[in-house]
């Protein structure tokens, strides 16, 4: 589902009216309505409800209007507070207070808006709010003239039922940052596509639950190629899952490498193998130190396993990088990093295959951790994909920056890091982003705070690599921008895998293998 900038969703609304005719008082009417239809289905008993629609002078407070009538033509009781003088109203919204003027609805105009405070103060406190006063449009916080509006809603929303019109008041459409005094809304009904405040954290957090409503701009609008941001769902995720032929075989679905372990640290190992395996990949073969046979062979009978030489240390020695390059190619993808540690040889020997790997990679944990402060390093010589999974930690040591620079601006970091490097980042935690090479982004809608827990990257990794060797089966390694939905496909299941394990576990006792045992159910669920 496309994420639409302020900027981008006023194109889509021009083209509507440039290209196919459709009046913009006509996407105004649809929007009001939607507005109507979301609030009837979370709110029982609306007719009898005390409705207050505060409305701006702009076109959300034409949406808010429209609203309004349909309300009261439903039999309801809305009253509007316009905070405007009718004679600033332009365009549709005009029409719109002339409609509702004529046919009879309660209204009260607070044009003042310094003393709007104090006039809703006197009324009786609403039941349900519509918040109608600033749009998509809003590119500096609400002041002091109508941060009392703000507040007056805000302290209501203890007893009243918010709706958002669009956004809510006071965020800006752009922005993951809250700038100023902004309305919480129970509920957004936001038009057309959601905007990048109503998903990102911690502006999402004043929208409550949001509804994406279609107010009759053509689809075929929001294909743009310059729109850079979707957010994942499910239609997108059952793209890449096609149903499997009958003459399949397992060397159909890819064969992925797993370089990875050291003493100590075996499960990271065994989970991120495992992961691969139950996300759908033919094969897979971890290559270990050689240290870790007794506590590795036999202990997933489906799993191969390869050794290379080990460091006194247990880890894996870069005397092993000729062993592994000479049977490279067998692989579709090729993972390196879970449980490997920083020791030097180690850091040599992923830098090495990263370098010189003829499939593409996957880098995680200690791989990643192997290129902090030498980006520099971070390509491959054969024109292969890399493909980076830090989290908030990993990510800012990479790029030397602190973790609340990181956090303060995530979709910023993996898109500057990934134009940069030329590789795709997943930048793991709350809404995990996806930033490719030419700058598209893909939030992810799926997860919960019980997957904060040791191992889960493991299996995100290891999933990950399922995916990507998916890809190189079917494009090999020629279409780098469809990579971008493959890598999708991965985060959104290892989400969903979360979210049915928190269903039966809860968030305090999830484990990282819960879900392994939830992926079939995810594969099945995202299939339908």
């Amino acid at each position: 589902m496309k994420i639409l900038t302020a900027a981008q969703m006023a194109e889509v609304d021009r083209l509507s009216n440039e290209i196919f005719a459709i009046p913009s008082i006509l996407l105004m009417e649809n929007a009001g309505r939607s507005i109507v239809d979301e609030l009837e289905r979370a709110v029982s008993g609306l007719k009898e409800k005390r409705i207050s629609i505060i409305c701006g002078k702009g076109s959300n407070g034409g949406d808010g209007l429209v609203a309004a009538r349909h309300l009261f033509m439903r039999g309801a009781r809305p009253d509007i507070l316009l905070l405007a003088d009718p004679a600033a109203l332009r365009g549709d919204a005009l029409i719109n207070w002339s409609i509702v003027n004529s046919i009879g609805i309660p209204s009260r105009i607070l044009s003042t808006p310094s003393g709007a405070k104090s006039q809703l103060r006197s009324l009786q406190r609403p039941e349900v709010i519509i918040d109608a006063v600033f749009g998509v449009g809003l590119t500096k916080p609400i002041g002091p003239d109508f941060s009392g509006v703000v507040e007056w809603i805000n302290k209501a929303a203890a007893t009243a039922f918010v709706v958002a019109v669009d956004i809510p008041s006071g965020l800006f459409a752009d922005s993951a940052r809250v700038q100023g005094p902004t309305v919480n809304a129970r509920l957004t009904v936001t038009f057309t596509a959601p905007k990048p405040a109503l998903i990102l954290h911690p502006a999402c957090e004043h929208a409550g639950k949001v509804v994406v409503a279609p107010i009759g701009s053509p689809a075929s609008l929001l294909e743009n190629s310059e729109y850079r941001m979707d957010l994942i769902d499910g239609a997108q995720i059952r793209r890449v899952l096609e149903l499997r032929p009958k003459d399949s075989h397992k060397g159909t679905y890819g064969h992925v490498f797993v370089v990875a372990g050291s003493r100590g640290k075996s499960g990271a190992a065994l989970m991120t193998g495992l992961a691969a395996l139950r996300s759908g990949a033919g094969l897979v073969t971890l290559w270990l130190p050689e240290s870790l046979q007794r506590d590795v062979v036999g202990k997933i009978p489906e799993l191969m396993t390869e050794f290379l030489p080990a460091t006194g240390a247990g880890t894996l020695s870069a005397a092993g990088m000729d062993k592994i390059m000479a049977s490279a190619d067998q692989a579709h993808a090729l993972v390196l990093g879970p449980g490997m540690t920083m020791h030097e040889s180690t850091q040599e020997l992923v830098r090495e295959i990263v370098r010189r790997s003829p499939v593409p990679i996957v880098l995680d944990a200690d791989g990643i951790n192997a290129f902090s402060s030498r980006q520099e390093a971070l390509f491959n010589e054969m024109g292969q994909s890399v493909t980076i999974t830090p989290h908030p930690g990993e990510m800012a040591r990479l790029i030397s920056r602190s973790i609340s620079e990181v956090q303060k601006d995530r979709v910023a970091v993996a898109r500057g890091f990934s134009e940069e490097r030329k590789c795709f980042t997943i930048l793991k935690g709350y809404q995990t982003v996806i930033a490719s090479p030419d700058g598209h982004i893909y939030v992810n809608s799926t997860g919960n705070p019980g997957m904060a827990t040791g191992g889960s990257g493991d299996i995100l990794a290891g999933m990950v690599g399922r995916f990507v060797a998916g890809w190189q089966r079917k494009y090999h390694g020629a279409d780098w921008k469809s990579l971008g939905n493959y890598l999708s496909a991965a985060v959104y299941l290892h989400g969903l895998a979360g979210d049915l394990a928190a269903d039966e576990e809860g968030v305090e006792s999830l484990i990282a293998t819960d879900l392994l045992a939830q992926l079939p159910k995810a594969f099945k669920k995202s299939a339908k």
